[in-house]
């Protein structure tokens, strides 16, 4: 096709057009009847949190308004197909159909919101058709939080429970003073209201605090990750949030002026409850002048946006993990259903026994896709066992050999 040739081309000999911010028009010199009067702007290397793609628009000339209502058609298709990749990076194809319209109205929708800059490398009539083809900077973070604002991030994994053990220090002896421990939760609990916002489902503090002894307080927060991922577990959580944030005041000279310095040291990590692995980290310090208060909000909104993003990072760099508990077991049966799930459930890369004691065993069921899929496929494909589904949890299944 000669708008391919053309781009090919293009790309080969690191060809250079005008390029500018998404709000304004953009320009082209491959089309010089089209004119605008939109400024230019040399387009963004991606940052940190972005990433460049490459999308191609088209649109019908049928448009009144003629060629140029036609290309201007085109270049937002092209903006929004960059979104579309930028999506396909955090989901994949089947759960964007089925989310189709949640994401079309939260995200497709807000193509300036996500596309820091872009360059027209080409752009032709072809027959009743206008095409153009851009490179975007997307910004890709802002798509994570929006896909995880929206919740589909979280169904992706299974909606997992998330419990928070954080407590407020003022020195670090407190951790002797069982009774202080038991009663700090202010901080706890705004970190709590971040990940209930974000949408998931999270363990009440009257349950950890039913469960919770202070022995095993004191452990959590000096860093024992078994003893958390035991009380999650416990608690029904499939993250446990834990850590400490110290606070001290210090009073400082200020432009002349004698000023209380308010300043919270948080050190928080997650931890998944049935592997015992850290899934994030955060290591900050935040200091105000004037407000304990706002000093403490900035710092568990700084700590729980931290947490928050690199366990969905996680997620995404990663492979799905499914939990299959069996009951009734015997190892020949156990083999049999490794098998079974690796050649007749879509998506299953691998199948691991993580142990086998007595007559219960727990797989691993790693695939490409979600743990309520694995469920799907589970029940409804000709697996030749019988058993029966006794419980569903997170991305867990329980299930129950038939005698």
């Amino acid at each position: 096709m000669k708008w391919l040739t053309l781009f090919v081309a293009c790309l080969a000999a690191g060809c250079s057009q005008q390029i500018v911010v998404p709000a304004a028009t953009s320009v082209s010199d491959s089309n010089p009847s089209i004119s605008s009067s939109a400024a230019t702007a040399e387009i963004q290397a991606p940052g940190s949190n972005e990433t460049e793609i490459l999308a191609e628009g088209v649109a019908a000339l049928g448009f009144s308004g003629g060629i140029d209502t036609a290309r201007d058609h085109a270049l937002d298709d092209a903006l929004r197909k960059a979104i579309e990749q930028g999506v396909g990076i955090y989901i994949d194809a089947e759960t964007r159909v089925e989310n189709f319209q949640l994401i079309s109205d939260e995200i497709y929708s807000k193509t300036q919101g996500y596309v820091s800059s872009y360059r027209i490398i080409h752009e032709e009539q072809d027959g009743d058709l206008y095409r153009v083809v851009i490179r975007a900077v997307v910004n890709t973070a802002g798509i994570e939080n929006d896909l995880a604002a929206i919740g589909i991030l979280l169904r992706e994994q299974g909606r997992p429970r998330l419990m928070v053990v954080v407590r407020e220090l003022s020195d670090v002896s407190d951790l002797s003073d069982a009774d202080r421990l038991m009663s700090s939760v202010m901080f706890e609990t705004m970190l709590l209201d971040h990940f209930t916002n974000l949408g998931f489902p999270v363990v009440d503090a009257a349950t950890v605090a039913d469960i919770l002894q202070r022995d095993q307080l004191r452990l959590i927060l000096e860093g024992d990750d078994r003893t958390a991922a035991l009380i999650g577990l416990e608690a029904g959580a499939e993250i446990i949030i834990a850590g400490t944030a110290l606070y001290t005041t210090d009073s400082r000279m200020i432009a002349g002026s004698p000023r209380e310095m308010h300043e919270f040291q948080i050190s928080c990590r997650a931890v998944n409850t049935r592997t015992g692995s850290v899934l994030a980290g955060s290591a900050i310090t935040v200091e105000m002048p004037f407000s304990e208060s706002q000093a403490r909000t900035r710092a568990a909104d700084s700590t729980a946006s931290q947490l928050s993003s690199d366990i969905l990072a996680g997620w995404i760099s990663e492979d799905i993990v499914t939990v299959i508990v069996v009951t009734n077991a015997d190892f020949t049966t156990v083999q049999a259903l490794r098998s079974e799930l690796r050649l007749k459930i879509r998506g299953v890369i691998n199948v691991i026994t993580r142990d086998f004691i007595g007559s219960r065993a727990t797989l691993e069921v790693i695939s490409e896709t979600s743990t309520a899929e694995v469920v799907d496929e589970l029940v409804s494909s000709d697996i030749d066992i019988d058993f029966e589904v006794i419980g569903i949890s997170g991305n867990r299944i329980d299930i129950r050999f038939m005698d």
